[in-house]
C-alpha cells in the first residue's frame, strides 16, 4: 500500500494533492477542519484548520517544484497575509504548517528559512514545512479501514494506453568542462499510467515563441564540433521531430534525455530562449502525450572571443527589460522557467530604460 500512495502522491498536483491531504487530515485529527475556497474571495489561505489549537494548515502542490521555489516563496508569504487578516479574529493563528507535496525529494533550504521567518515575525508557537513523507506517516496511522477509504477514493482503474508527461525541463550540468559540449540538454519523464506496454514511437518540440537577452558584446563564431541530436528553429510554429523506439513498461516511470541545438545566431553571453510545447506520440494513439509550455535556454554552436565595448545600448536595455517583463508574466500564469532565468530576468527589471 505504501507502494501505491507514493505513485499517488507522485501524481497529484495542485487540488488533487490538497484534495488527498484533506482526506487524510479529517480521519487523522476529529477536529480538523476543510476550508472550501468561495467564489472570487478563495479560502483567504487557509486549506484546512483545528480552530482549538489555532493551527492552520495553507497547501502548495506544483507539477514541478525545484523550478518553483520563487512561486513557493510568493505564495507562502501571499496566502500568510490573507490568512492572517482574516482569520485571526476568528482563532488566533498560533500554529502554521506550509504544506508541499515535495514528491519525497526534499525542499529548497529558501522555503525553511521564509517559514521560519514568518515564524519570528508573527511570534508564532510553531511554524513548519509539511512534506508528503509526513503526511505518508499521518496515513499509515490510521485503521487498515481508513487507508483502503483513501487510496481507494484517488485511486482509478487504468486505462489500457495511458502514457503521461509528467516532467520535462532543462537539465543543469555542473560537471560541464567549459565549452567541450555546449548543447542544450532536456529531459522528459514519462510515466505509463496504463495496463499495457507504450511504445514510444516519436518525440517533437513545437516552438512557441522565442526570446533573445543581448549583452552588447562583439562576437567572433568559433566552430565547436558537436552531435546534435535534435535541432530547434527560432521561428513561432517550427516542429523539430525525433523518431524513437522506447518501450515503458505498465504502471513504470522512466526518463529520456534530448540535445537541443538551434543554427540562431544567438548572443553567446546572453540567454536565448524558447518556449516549447513537447509532445510524446506512442502506441496507435492520436492524441499525444503532452507537457504544460516550458521555456529552455539553448545556447548557441559557438564561443565567443569577443571584448566588452563600454555600458549596455539604450537599445538593449529596451529590448531586455521588453523580454524579462513578457516571460515573467508568462511564468505567473503557470509557464515553466528554471531559477537561473528567472534570477535573470529579475535583474533587468531593476535596470533603468534609458542611460
Amino acid at each position: 500500500m505504501r507502494t501505491v500512495f507514493k505513485l499517488l502522491v507522485h501524481e497529484s498536483e495542485g487540488q488533487k494533492y490538497e484534495d488527498l491531504f484533506v482526506k487524510i487530515m479529517s480521519y487523522s485529527d476529529p477536529g480538523f477542519k476543510p476550508v472550501k475556497a468561495y467564489g472570487s474571495i478563495g479560502d483567504r489561505g487557509n486549506d484546512g484548520w483545528v480552530a482549538n489549537n489555532g493551527r492552520y494548515y495553507q497547501s502548495y502542490a506544483p507539477e514541478t517544484l525545484p523550478s518553483n521555489t520563487k512561486n513557493a516563496l510568493r505564495k507562502l508569504n501571499d496566502d500568510f497575509e490573507k490568512l492572517k487578516i482574516f482569520w485571526d479574529p476568528i482563532s488566533s493563528v498560533r500554529e502554521f504548517y506550509f504544506v508541499i507535496n515535495d514528491k519525497f525529494k526534499g525542499v529548497s533550504p529558501h522555503i525553511y528559512e521564509a517559514v521560519e521567518q514568518l515564524k519570528l515575525m508573527h511570534g508564532l508557537d510553531t511554524a513548519e514545512v509539511f512534506l508528503a513523507s509526513q503526511l505518508e506517516s499521518k496515513l499509515f496511522l490510521l485503521s487498515n479501514d481508513q487507508i483502503k477509504q483513501v487510496l481507494n477514493s484517488f485511486e482509478s482503474t487504468p486505462h489500457a494506453h495511458n502514457l503521461k508527461v509528467v516532467d520535462f525541463y532543462e537539465v543543469q550540468n555542473d560537471d560541464q568542462n567549459d565549452w567541450d559540449d555546449v548543447a542544450t540538454e532536456v529531459e522528459l519523464k514519462l510515466r505509463n499510467a496504463g495496463s499495457e506496454v507504450a511504445f514510444v514511437k516519436e518525440v517533437t518540440f513545437c516552438t512557441v515563441k522565442h526570446w533573445q537577452l543581448l549583452t552588447d558584446r562583439h562576437h567572433r563564431a568559433v566552430d565547436i564540433s558537436a552531435t546534435y541530436d535534435i535541432s530547434i528553429s527560432e521561428k513561432p510554429g517550427s516542429l523539430a521531430k525525433k523518431k524513437i523506439h522506447h518501450e515503458i513498461k505498465p504502471q513504470e516511470t522512466d526518463r529520456i534525455r534530448f540535445k537541443l541545438h538551434s543554427k540562431f545566431s544567438a548572443d553567446p553571453d546572453g540567454l536565448s530562449l524558447y518556449l516549447i510545447q513537447a509532445n510524446v506520440y506512442y502506441n496507435e494513439e492520436v492524441a499525444p502525450a503532452s507537457f504544460r509550455r516550458t521555456l529552455v535556454n539553448i545556447r548557441p554552436p559557438q564561443v565567443s572571443e569577443g571584448s566588452y565595448f563600454g555600458d549596455y545600448s539604450n537599445e538593449t536595455l529596451k529590448n531586455n527589460k521588453s523580454t524579462a517583463r513578457e516571460i515573467l508574466k508568462l511564468h505567473t500564469d503557470g509557464i515553466g522557467v528554471e531559477d537561473y532565468v528567472i534570477e535573470v530576468l529579475e535583474s533587468w527589471m531593476l535596470a533603468p530604460d534609458t542611460l
